[in-house]
């Protein structure tokens, strides 16, 4: 408690500390816009339907995969070893990949979820 106490002392390292904490807000909040996005296409969607909507949806889909693969996969990776050799390289890309397309996954369904959700709910107070 200490050490972290004297820390928070020094300038740099609270600079620092700043600086990844800013940076770590603005991913959320870029993915958050990105999902809202996605939601709201997918809300009308389902209360207009329509294939200029569907396709407007998956438009904006693509997009927020294009957006979370390129900060998983094309900026530095998340580390699972040190990739000293070509295979380690090779499964570090499959690994980031997998979580690239786990994450959008789970993303797309909580969209679906919600969006699901707020459409039935609108039907039924309608009628």
């Amino acid at each position: 408690m200490w050490h972290l106490l004297e820390r928070l002392g020094d300038r740099v390292w609270r600079a620092r500390l700043g600086a990844r904490i800013e940076a770590l807000t603005d991913e959320v909040f870029q993915v958050l816009r990105w999902v809202l996005m996605v939601a709201f296409a997918r809300y009308l969607s389902l209360s207009h339907p329509g294939w200029l909507l569907d396709a407007l949806y998956w438009g904006l889909a693509a997009l927020l995969f294009g957006y979370l693969a390129a900060r998983l996969l094309l900026r530095p990776e998340l580390p699972l070893f040190a990739p000293d050799r070509r295979w380690k390289r090779l499964a570090q890309s499959a690994a980031n990949l997998l979580l690239c397309v786990g994450i959008f996954t789970a993303l797309l369904w909580g969209v679906e979820a919600v969006t699901g959700a707020v459409v039935s709910d609108r039907l039924t107070a309608i009628r």
